[in-house]
């Protein structure tokens, strides 16, 4: 097991940090409504103009948004091995991006981890994973019903 141990906390810092967790959090969550938005709207387009191509191909537009949406999650989880490395809590970006990467999705490993001083920012991260995994999922599964509920109907 791998520890990184930041220097001894110096009053303040610990509320900086957290600050920028929350900066984060709130980054990450525009880029998912941009993107939202965006997809969305490309998806009523597509109905739109070419009415038939959904009904006949739902499983295409479905791999495809499902596709679409883990870019802005490869997105956050760069933010957030950005900000680790960048402050020094883990030696390489590598390092950084597979933490941040284990902490987003919430699998949790155990082989990386940060010091005692930059632990309770990691847990920012795993509930902004767990906020974002979720408005995917629900994104993901109103385009299905979407999808398959108007191919029975149609």
């Amino acid at each position: 097991m791998h520890t990184v141990h930041a220097p001894p906390d110096q009053g303040g810092f610990v509320i900086f940090r957290l600050s920028i967790a929350c900066g984060l959090i709130a980054i990450t969550v525009a880029i998912q409504a941009l993107f939202m938005s965006t997809g969305l709207h490309a998806l009523r387009r597509l109905e739109d103009n070419r009415k038939y191509f959904a009904l006949r191909h739902p499983t295409m537009v479905t791999v495809a948004w499902i596709i679409y949406l883990i870019f802005p999650i490869i997105i956050d989880v760069f933010l957030w091995a950005t900000f680790y490395s960048l402050a020094g809590a883990l030696p390489t970006f590598e390092e950084s991006m597979y933490f941040s990467t284990v902490t987003f999705t919430t699998v949790g490993y155990g082989d990386i981890v940060l010091g005692r001083d930059w632990r309770q920012v990691a847990t920012f991260e795993a509930v902004n994973g767990w906020i974002i995994f979720g408005w995917a999922t629900a994104l993901m599964m109103a385009v299905i019903q979407r999808l398959y509920f108007r191919q029975e109907q149609g």
